[in-house]
C-alpha cells in the first residue's frame, strides 16, 4: 500500500511518502507560508521516486493543534486529493505525533506541549498508561506545576520551560498514522476564541434543584459526556424518586449546561458529574463541586467518595485536583475491562 502524510501545522513542513515498505520523505522550515511551498515540495518528492498522486492508497493528515492557517490548509489539500482520488484519508492530533516522536528519542518523556498563542501550551502527558490531552490550552504558570523538574518534549526550544527538543522523523509520522482512527478530518484548536471566553466568563452561573421536566436534559449531557457505561433516562428517572439521592444543576441564562448527582449514606458518593463539552473549562464542575462539600457539611457528613474509570482521565485529573486522594484501586471492574479508581475527600467540619 502508497500512503502519503502531510503536516502543515508546525513551523517545519514534513510530507511523508510511503511505497509498500519504503519510505521517502521531504522537510523544510518554509520561509514562505505552507501553502506556497507545499504543493512544490510534494511535486518534486513524487517525481524522485517516480510516483504519481493517483499510485495513492491512503493519506493522513496532521489535524492540530497547531498553527491555525497551516492546520487548515493540511486539511483541505488532504480532502481534495481524498475526493478527488476517492480513498481514504486520516487525521493525526499533532500531540499524539509529538508524543510518539518524543518517546522514540527520549524514554523518559512523559510530558509533551505545543506552543500556542498568548504564552499558552496545547499539552498531552502520559497517566495511567493513557495519553491525555487537555481540552484547553494551559499557561505557563500551569504547565510548570504539573511538569515540575521533568523535561517537556517540545518540537522547539522554549526557554521557560525543561525543554527537550524532537527531531523529524518520517517513520514516526507514519506510525502515528497507522494508529490513528481519525476519518472525520475535522480540525482540532482545544480552545474557545477570546471572544467566546469572554462572553461565557459575563454570564453569571446558577445553581439549581432538578425538576422532573429536567431529566432529559440531564440525560442527554451524561450521554454526550460519559465514554463509559452512562446512566440512562429511566436510571435518572429512579434516582429522582429515590431519596437517598440529590441532583443539583448548573445553568447559564437559563440553559443547562451541567449537573450533579450524589447519593447520601454515612457518607456522601459522587454518581455522576457532567459538563456539556462547549462549556467545560469554565469552572463549571468545580462550582458543582464546591456547593456539594456545602451540602456535606449542613448534614455534617465529612467523607465523599466516588469512583472513576481508569481510562477517564479528565475526571480523575478533575478530582485529584480538587484535593480527592486514591483510596483503593479494584482491577477489571469494569464491563470495559478497564481499573475501577475509588476516590475519597475527608472533609474538615471544624
Amino acid at each position: 500500500m502508497n500512503k502519503l502524510i502531510i503536516n502543515t501545522a508546525n513551523d517545519e513542513l514534513e510530507i511523508v511518502l510511503c511505497v509498500k515498505d519504503t519510505i521517502f520523505s521531504k522537510s523544510e522550515k518554509s520561509k514562505l507560508h505552507h501553502n506556497e511551498t507545499m504543493l512544490p515540495l510534494l511535486d518534486e518528492l513524487l517525481k524522485e521516486n517516480k510516483i504519481r498522486l493517483t499510485d495513492i492508497n491512503e493519506l493522513g493528515v496532521i489535524i492540530g493543534p497547531g498553527s491555525f492557517t497551516g492546520i487548515r490548509v493540511g486539511i483541505a489539500t488532504i480532502k481534495a486529493f481524498r475526493d478527488s482520488l476517492n480513498i481514504q484519508a486520516k487525521g493525526i492530533n499533532n500531540l499524539d505525533y509529538l508524543f510518539n516522536l518524543a518517546k522514540s528519542q527520549n524514554e523518559n518523556i512523559n510530558i509533551v506541549a505545543i506552543k500556542g498563542s498568548r504564552d499558552s501550551y496545547f499539552v498531552a502527558r502520559y497517566i495511567n498508561v493513557v495519553v491525555y490531552k487537555y481540552e484547553r490550552n494551559l499557561t505557563l504558570a500551569e504547565l510548570l506545576k504539573i511538569a515540575k523538574d521533568e523535561k517537556i518534549g517540545m518540537f522547539s526550544k522554549d526557554e521557560n520551560l525543561n525543554s527537550f527538543v524532537v527531531k523529524f522523523d518520517p517513520k514516526v509520522l507514519l506510525q502515528s498514522l497507522n494508529q490513528s482512527n481519525d476519518t472525520q478530518l475535522i480540525p482540532v484548536y482545544y480552545q474557545l476564541s477570546q471572544a467566546e471566553n469572554e462572553k461565557l466568563k459575563r454570564q453569571n452561573l446558577e445553581l439549581g434543584e432538578l425538576q422532573i421536566e429536567d431529566l432529559h436534559a440531564v440525560a442527554k449531557i451524561e450521554k454526550e459526556s460519559i465514554d463509559y457505561n452512562p446512566l440512562k433516562y429511566n436510571d435518572f428517572l429512579d434516582m429522582f424518586n429515590n431519596e437517598n439521592y440529590k441532583f443539583m444543576l448548573a445553568k447559564l441564562d437559563n440553559e443547562i449546561v451541567g449537573f450533579i448527582l450524589i447519593q447520601i449514606t454515612d457518607e456522601i458518593n459522587i454518581t455522576s458529574i457532567a459538563v456539556k463539552k462547549e462549556f467545560r473549562n469554565l469552572g463549571i464542575a468545580t462550582s458543582l463541586l464546591n456547593w456539594l462539600e456545602n451540602f456535606a457539611k449542613s448534614k455534617n457528613v465529612s467523607t465523599i467518595s466516588l469512583e472513576v474509570n481508569s481510562k477517564n482521565i479528565t475526571a480523575y485529573l478533575l478530582y485529584e485536583k480538587t484535593g480527592f486522594k486514591l483510596r483503593r484501586q479494584r482491577k477489571g471492574y469494569y464491563s470495559d475491562g478497564n481499573d475501577c479508581f475509588e476516590m475519597v475527600k475527608t472533609l474538615n467540619l471544624q
